[in-house]
C-alpha cells in the first residue's frame, strides 16, 4: 500500500530584496542641481513634515566639507549667482554666426556684423532694415550693406536674407550645380503673383516641362527657412543634449589649494518640521503606539522626511568624494588649461574613492563644474564632468590653434593638419583629424578658402 508522508524540510535560498532608501539615494545622486530642486519641491508639497528653503543660508545639518575634509571658508553669497552667469548656454545659430564672422571680419565691419547677427531671427532672416541699422549704429547705409553682404557670404547659405527671394538666391549662389532655370525663376518670382505660372512661363521662354522641373528642384533643394535647418554642432566643452543651466560644483583657489564647494550644500536648507519631529520623538521615547490614523500618518511622514534627508546627505558625501578625487588627478588641467589634461577614467575615480564605477557614472552624468575664477585658463568657465575624462581634449585644443594660425590664402588640409599634429606629438589618423575638426565646428579647407575669399 502506498504510504503518503508530509515532511517539513528547511532550505537556504537567496531572495532579492529592495531597499527603498538606497533606491532614493541612487535617484537623487543622478539628478543635476535644477532637477534636484524640482524633486525636493515635489516631496515638500506632498509631505508636510518636510520643510525646504532654497537660498544662500547654509544647511543646518553637517556641512559636506566636514565629512571628508577640513572645512574651508564659506563662499560669498553671490558665488552661485556668478556661477549661473558663467554657465554655458545652448550653442545656437547666432553663436555660429559670431564665430564665422570673427574668421573673416575685423574692426568696424565686425562691429556692424555683430549688431546684424543679433537681429537675425530663428528662421534665419534679418529682422531690421539697412536704414534702421545705420541709424542705430550711427554709420552710413553703405557700410551696413557691405557688412551684411560679407556676413551672408560667411553664414550658412540663405541666412541673413531680408526676404524669401534673397534667401533663395543666396542658396543658389552657394551651389556648385544649381538647377537649370532656377535662378531666373526665383529672380522673377513676383510675376507668379501678378499673372500666375503661365505668365512666368511665357516671359522666360520655357516649356511646361522645364518650368515644372525647375519648380520641383527649388522645392526639393532649397528651404524658405534656413535658420531652422541649423543644428548646433557638438562642442567639446558642453554636455551632450540640453546644457544644464546651473553648475552643481564650484571650484575655487585658496592659496595653493583647490577647494570643492557643492552648490546644494550651501543653497539648500532641509529639515523635518518641528511639530512632526517632536511628536515622533515623544512617541518613540515613551515606546507608544499611535492611537489613531492621523498620528500614525504624521509619524510616517516624519520618518519619510528623515529618510529623504539621509539620502540627500549620502548624495552629497558621494559627490564630494568624487570631486575631491578628480581635483587631485586633474590639478594641472584645472590650473593651467586643456594642454595639461591627464588621462583619467571613471574606473580610476571609483578605485580612489572606493565607490562603484556605476556610482561615479551616475554622480557625474549631466552635471556641470565651475572652474576657478582665479585660474587664468578658465576664468570661471563652467564645464561638464565629462571634460575631466576626455583624453582627446589636448589634441583638439592643438588642432584648433593650428587652424587659427593658418594662412588664409592656403588653408590647411586634413593631411597637412595630420602631419603638423604628428610634429606636436599626436599620432592621429586622417579620419580622426576630420572627426575632431567637425567636433570643433571647423569647416573643411575648401569651405574655409571660400569664406576667406569672400571676405
Amino acid at each position: 500500500m502506498l504510504e503518503l508522508r508530509s515532511d517539513l524540510v528547511a532550505t537556504v535560498e537567496q531572495a532579492p530584496t529592495v531597499n527603498c532608501q538606497l533606491i532614493v539615494r541612487s535617484e537623487l545622486l543622478e539628478l543635476p542641481w535644477l532637477d534636484l530642486v524640482a524633486r525636493l519641491r515635489e516631496e515638500a508639497d506632498e509631505n508636510p513634515a518636510l520643510e525646504l528653503e532654497i537660498g544662500p543660508p547654509a544647511w543646518e545639518v553637517s556641512s559636506v566639507a566636514t565629512w571628508d575634509a577640513e572645512p574651508g571658508p564659506s563662499p560669498s553669497e553671490s558665488a552661485i549667482e556668478r556661477a549661473v552667469e558663467r554657465a554655458p548656454a545652448d550653442y545656437d545659430l547666432r553663436d555660429e554666426l559670431h564665430q564665422r564672422a570673427g574668421w573673416v571680419m575685423s574692426g568696424r565691419q565686425r562691429e556692424i556684423a555683430a549688431f546684424l547677427i543679433e537681429n537675425i531671427d530663428g528662421r534665419g532672416y534679418l529682422a531690421t532694415t539697412i536704414l534702421d541699422a545705420a541709424r542705430e549704429l550711427n554709420t552710413e547705409p553703405a557700410e551696413v550693406e557691405a557688412a551684411l553682404r560679407a556676413l551672408q557670404r560667411a553664414a550658412p547659405p540663405g541666412v541673413g536674407a531680408r526676404d524669401l527671394r534673397e534667401c533663395l538666391l543666396l542658396q543658389l549662389a552657394a551651389m556648385h550645380d544649381p538647377p537649370a532655370h532656377a535662378r531666373a525663376l526665383v529672380e522673377r518670382c513676383h510675376e507668379i503673383m501678378e499673372g500666375g505660372v503661365p505668365a512666368l512661363q511665357g516671359s522666360l521662354g520655357l516649356t511646361r516641362e522645364q518650368l515644372e522641373e525647375a519648380l520641383a528642384a527649388i522645392r526639393g533643394r532649397l528651404t524658405p527657412y534656413p535658420g531652422e535647418q541649423f543644428r548646433p554642432p557638438w562642442h567639446e566643452l558642453l554636455p551632450g543634449g540640453d546644457a544644464a543651466a546651473t553648475p552643481d560644483v564650484i571650484l575655487r583657489l585658496d592659496g595653493e589649494q583647490i577647494e570643492v564647494e557643492l552648490v546644494s550644500s550651501r543653497a539648500l536648507h532641509v529639515r523635518v518640521a518641528e511639530a512632526y519631529d517632536r511628536l515622533d520623538r515623544r512617541m518613540r521615547t515613551r515606546d507608544l503606539r499611535a492611537g489613531d490614523d492621523a498620528t500614525a500618518r504624521a509619524r510616517a511622514q516624519a520618518r519619510a522626511a528623515r529618510q529623504l534627508i539621509w539620502s540627500l546627505q549620502q548624495r552629497e558625501r558621494s559627490l564630494y568624494r568624487i570631486c575631491r578625487a578628480i581635483v587631485r588627478c586633474q590639478r594641472e588641467f584645472i590650473l593651467h588649461g586643456p594642454l595639461d589634461h591627464q588621462p583619467l577614467t571613471q574606473a580610476r575615480i571609483a578605485e580612489i574613492t572606493g565607490l562603484h564605477e556605476s556610482t561615479v557614472s551616475r554622480a557625474t552624468a549631466g552635471k556641470l563644474v565651475m572652474l576657478p575664477v582665479e585660474a587664468e585658463a578658465w576664468g570661471g568657465r563652467s564645464v561638464p564632468f565629462s571634460v575631466f575624462f576626455d583624453d582627446a581634449l589636448p589634441a583638439r585644443t592643438v588642432l584648433r590653434s593650428l587652424v587659427a594660425g593658418e594662412p588664409r590664402e592656403a588653408p590647411l588640409t586634413d593631411e597637412q593638419l595630420q602631419a603638423m599634429m604628428r610634429d606636436e606629438g599626436f599620432e592621429l589618423a586622417r579620419r580622426t583629424i576630420n572627426k575632431y575638426r567637425r567636433a570643433l565646428s571647423i569647416p573643411s579647407s575648401g569651405e574655409r578658402r571660400r569664406i576667406y575669399r569672400a571676405a
